[in-house]
């Protein structure tokens, strides 16, 4: 079927659902008789006034830009997150599907096809290949030029894994990960490829550069997006094009866990060909591509499976491993294997606390007393688990344009975890911090910064050897749109709260200790590169350390630090309120119930499940994590837990200014953020939640110290905490008050009380 005839389909079935009428207004007719004519003409009229088109680019004129989808207003309008009212006001009664999307950009590149010469005249000549790219239209302040709304691109994409299967919200124009009804289950995540003739530049031409450009990369070069591949006769001129994308994921978790403890000298029990074989390593029930007609070409879909992860299996028996002998090597109950100068060659951290008996019964050591120290004595077959996270590669298979362009750029492609705030935008974060939050605040915060996938320059896994991945390739977690003019006017920008899970690198976060989302390995040259198999096996079993120390990876993972007992220098950082840890309702987002007090003869204490006795891995097999409550909070929430976090601590007498004086080196700052977290790990949250005006211990607050509160109005608990002690339950911990503090806080002031004294005020400084 024609292109055209593609489109007109499109139009006419939205055309009584609202869309023809709120495209009239635009001077546009999606009802014409002659359609081509229609999309092509001027529209002198264009309505940026309307909802959903304020971003909509001052130099587009018409329904259909050739090649420009960012010019084209009737593509704009199909694809965008922000256009769901219709002329009168009311929301739009249908919204496209993902193959209708893709049959309007098809006709934006194919409306007049160029030839292979004239694309070679637009790259300037520029080496040119067929490289594979995700892409995400987006509003014009989360593109890499923030001019106006466009298409945006990666040649890396991040699908999360689920035990349902995907919903494609049409009105938002993406996928979430909730299922109405079942708290407990999460829908996998796909991520979206398409193929492109491509052009390499350095990022420091104009109309050639990245989102978030870092330091460097006008020396690094970049792969661009020309020019869209498509099947048929329409693409490039004189060409009939077929097109295929393949793609192939690796989990080799365990291989990598045998082979570096083998090179250690521990027997681990197997050893080569074994540990050649599924499921040491594997690549079926990863990820694959939709044969949904709705979905369109190149959705790539995570693999269902009923459990986050699951028990090994190998030769029709359970697979076990020898934890290695007088080890030693710990962090809390997890198996740690140690890194190489950073770089992981294996999983960091490996479940290893349900031993396998002789007569095949499993053991949990959880319930053991001291099973950190179990672990770390090892001489015992563990139970080895299976997630089904993985990277690999995405290939574009265009043999018409075989010897035209024979250079073929795959995608990196990661099949992650979940995450935990699905609508928090990690880039939009880490803006913010960078520019808005006070410099003392921000020295004291995270060890690490919060940045993006996006942000990282170095290469995708180098070890996957058939993907033609090159050393050189070290921009390929890029953000970037198509070569644009060096001057375009520039559209309101407005920061849009998008309800659907990005997929590309800057909604992902970075990597250290070992990550969330990919790790990282070292060739034996020295050159650093992404690789997910360092990450923990199975994947829960560093999630619960990534949480536990205080949102290790903000804007993914929960800050869990008030779930257990108190750790020194890991301080509450961005609070999860008592409903998200389940101290109040029945969906703590890990399973685990928060603290509660307790009152024993002569006191009270604060109950922990302890840390070294929970076990995620258990959790997940059955089915109590959960996103529905942690999966509400965007990044504007998420920006004032943290701020409000800080202000409590500095109302506590923990004041940064004090820890970083301006004009302070590197190395000082390093050692004052030591104190500080030292001093903030002396408190503990014992209660968080958002409050509203008329509560009657606001109120009486606000009456003793003559201050009101505006705004949103968080309540904090504090505590100082003494002793911790095991009671007899040994998976608990008791943890003594020597003081408690309740606080009411806005983004302007902190009403406080200590213990049963009276209520004082103090101004927050900014």
């Amino acid at each position: 079927m024609a292109l055209i005839d593609q489109v007109k389909q499109v139009c006419d079935r939205l055309a009584n659902h609202g869309w023809r009428e709120l495209l009239l207004q635009h001077g546009l007719d999606i009802t014409a008789a002659n359609l081509t004519a229609e999309l092509g003409k001027i529209l002198p009229n264009i309505n940026r006034t309307i909802p959903g088109f304020t971003d909509f680019a001052d130099e587009g004129n018409r329904a259909i830009a050739p090649g420009s989808p960012g010019r084209s207003l009737l593509y704009h309008a199909l694809a965008s997150a922000t256009v769901v009212t219709g002329a009168q006001g009311n929301e739009l009664t249908a919204f496209p599907t993902l193959a209708e999307i893709d049959a309007v950009e098809n006709y934006v590149y194919g409306v007049k096809p160029p030839s292979l010469t004239e694309l070679r005249v637009k790259a300037n000549y520029g080496p040119l290949a067929i490289a594979v790219f995700a892409s995400e239209y987006r509003p014009a302040s989360d593109t890499p030029h923030q001019k106006h709304a466009d298409l945006c691109f990666s040649r890396t994409g991040v699908a999360r894994v689920g035990t349902s299967e995907p919903l494609y919200d049409d009105k938002h124009r993406g996928f979430l990960p909730f299922v109405e009804g079942d708290a407990q289950a999460m829908r996998v995540i796909p991520s979206r490829y398409s193929a492109y003739i491509a052009v390499i530049r350095r990022g420091d031409r104009l109309g050639y550069k990245p989102m978030r450009v870092r330091d460097g990369d006008d020396r690094r070069l970049f792969w661009f997006p020309l020019h869209k591949l498509f099947i048929g006769n329409e693409c490039i001129r004189n060409f009939n094009l077929t097109l295929n994308l393949e793609a192939t994921h690796i989990n080799e978790k365990l291989r990598r866990i045998h082979l570096q403890l083998q090179n250690q000298g521990y027997d681990t029990g197997w050893s080569e060909p074994d540990i050649s074989n599924p499921p040491f390593i594997f690549t079926e029930g990863i990820a694959e591509f939709s044969q949904t007609p709705d979905d369109g070409m190149g959705t790539l879909i995570p693999i269902v499976h009923p459990n986050l992860v699951e028990a090994a299996e190998y030769q029709g028996k359970p697979l076990t491993y020898q934890v290695p002998a007088n080890y030693g090597l710990t962090l809390s109950s997890s198996l740690l294997i140690p890194s190489d100068n950073e770089a992981r060659r294996a999983p960091e951290y490996v479940h290893a606390r349900h031993q396998v008996l002789p007569n095949g019964a499993i053991a949990d050591l959880n319930e053991r007393p001291n099973v950190a120290r179990i672990v770390a004595q090892g001489g015992y077959n563990a139970l080895h688990y299976l997630d089904f996270t993985a990277d690999g590669w995405i290939e574009a298979l265009c043999p018409e344009l075989a010897i035209q362009i024979p250079r073929r750029v795959p995608a990196y492609s990661l099949v992650s975890a979940p995450d935990y705030f699905p609508i928090c935008d990690q880039r939009q974060l880490m803006d913010w911090w960078e520019q808005s939050v006070p410099e003392a605040v921000r020295n004291s915060i995270w060890r690490i910064p919060p940045e993006t996938l996006a942000d990282e320059r170095m290469p995708p896994n180098l070890a996957l050897t058939e993907a033609d991945f090159r050393p050189e390739d070290t921009t390929v977690t890029a953000i970037v749109s198509l070569p644009g003019e060096p001057f375009v006017k520039q559209r309101p920008l407005d920061r849009f709260i998008l309800n659907r899970q990005s997929y590309l690198p800057d909604a992902a976060a970075g990597i250290y200790a070992p990550g969330w989302d990919v790790s990282f390995d070292r060739t034996p040259e020295g050159l650093d590169f992404l690789a997910a198999y360092g990450l923990g096996s199975p994947f829960p079993e560093d999630s619960k350390l990534c949480a536990a120390l205080s949102a290790f990876w903000p804007a993914v993972s929960p800050d869990a630090a008030r779930t257990f007992e108190p750790m020194p220098s890991w301080p509450t950082v961005s609070p999860l309120t008592d409903a998200e840890i389940g101290q109040t309702g029945e969906l703590p987002w890990d399973g685990v119930p928060g603290p509660r007090l307790v009152q024993l003869t002569d006191r009270q204490v604060v109950e922990y499940e302890a840390i070294d006795h929970v076990d995620y891995v258990t959790n997940a097999l059955q089915g109590k994590f959960t996103l529905a409550l942690t999966g509400q909070v965007d990044v504007r929430e998420y920006e004032a837990r943290v701020l409000t976090m800080a202000y409590v601590y500095h109302a506590l007498g923990i004041e940064e200014e004090k820890y970083f004086p301006p004009g302070q080196s590197e190395a000082q700052d390093a050692e004052a953020f030591g104190r500080i977290v030292d001093e903030k790990s002396k408190w503990g949250v014992l209660s968080f939640r958002e409050v509203t005006p008329t509560e009657t211990e606001l109120q009486e607050a606000q009456t003793q110290t003559g201050q009101r509160l505006r705004g949103k109005i968080y309540r904090f608990e504090m505590y100082r905490h003494g002793d911790i002690t095991t009671p007899e339950d040994v998976r608990k911990r008791w943890v003594e008050i020597r003081e408690r503090v309740t606080l009411f806080v806005d983004g302007l002031r902190v009403l406080m009380k200590r213990d049963s004294g009276v209520w004082e005020s103090k101004n927050v400084r900014g």
